[in-house]
């Protein structure tokens, strides 16, 4: 029971992440009803239950009948997953309610900063200055509690380790390589997991970041001339959950290839 409670509230934050992304800058998050973005007619509330109001309504405005495109489906269904896995992997190990409680409520954070992060460089390019510091202060939260009277210079020196292959890459390409939003979240990245697993997170996000650019320059694009920016974010967010799930690290990856 708890677990489909785990999975239904993942899809809930998923939904309102993407109510954030999609307003930012344009139009006030908390106020006024939410309205189908085609017609602007204003939704029921059985049109915005997570998951099921897409599925019922085949993922198209009740009224005007556009669709709204898979992406949010998508983004529900992985707030669920991932906020299962945090109730199976982090929240039952907790000795009490209130550790849990604590516990629910930063990932909660976590995970919503880091969406609306990821979306919002997908449709714009660029990190919201608000959620990029939001993100760093909580990861350096996590890195407070996992220094545990840990302060040797490997330990504390982490966030620039794993920062600095994407610092140098932004230095020597003057900014035309990648933002600089990219090198700040793989110092928070650093900060949450360590080296280890940072450079794993850095890794798994340009592989896939790699493999998704190729199959996009050489099965989606219509000409030659055609020149399509993929945003990195996202790849970082994958990389971070499947690091923070799985445990593993580069010693780990470079054991699968050996």
């Amino acid at each position: 029971m708890l677990s489909i409670l785990a999975f239904i509230f993942g899809c809930s934050i998923g939904s309102f992440v993407q109510v954030v992304a999609s307003r930012l800058y344009v139009a006030p998050i908390m106020k006024g009803r939410s309205k189908c973005l085609s017609c602007g007619e204003a939704l029921r509330v059985s049109d915005l239950i997570p998951v099921f109001s897409y599925i019922f309504l085949k993922g198209k405005c009740r009224y005007c009948k556009s669709t709204y495109g898979v992406q949010a489906l998508v983004v529900e269904v992985l707030f669920g997953i991932a906020f299962l896995l945090v109730y199976k992997l982090i929240i039952i190990g907790q000795p009490s309610l209130l550790m849990s409680t604590l516990w629910l409520s930063y990932y909660t954070l976590l995970f919503g900063v880091m969406g609306v992060m990821a979306l919002y460089d997908r449709l714009h390019s660029y990190i919201p200055l608000p959620f990029l510091v939001s993100f760093l202060v909580l990861c350096f939260i996590n890195f407070g509690m996992r220094l545990d009277g840990d302060y040797s210079i490997t330990t504390l020196l982490a966030p620039f380790f794993v920062a600095l292959p994407f610092l140098t890459i932004w230095l020597l390409t003057k900014g035309r390589g990648l933002g600089f939003g990219d090198v700040i979240i793989f110092f928070g990245v650093g900060a949450f997991f360590g080296s280890l697993q940072g450079f794993a997170v850095l890794m798994i996000a340009v592989w896939v970041g790699a493999i998704v650019g190729l199959y996009v320059k050489y099965f989606l694009r219509k000409t030659r001339d055609t020149v399509t920016a993929i945003p990195f974010v996202p790849f970082i967010v994958l990389g971070f959950l499947v690091v923070l799930f799985t445990g593993i690290d580069v010693l780990s990856i470079a054991m699968l290839f050996s």
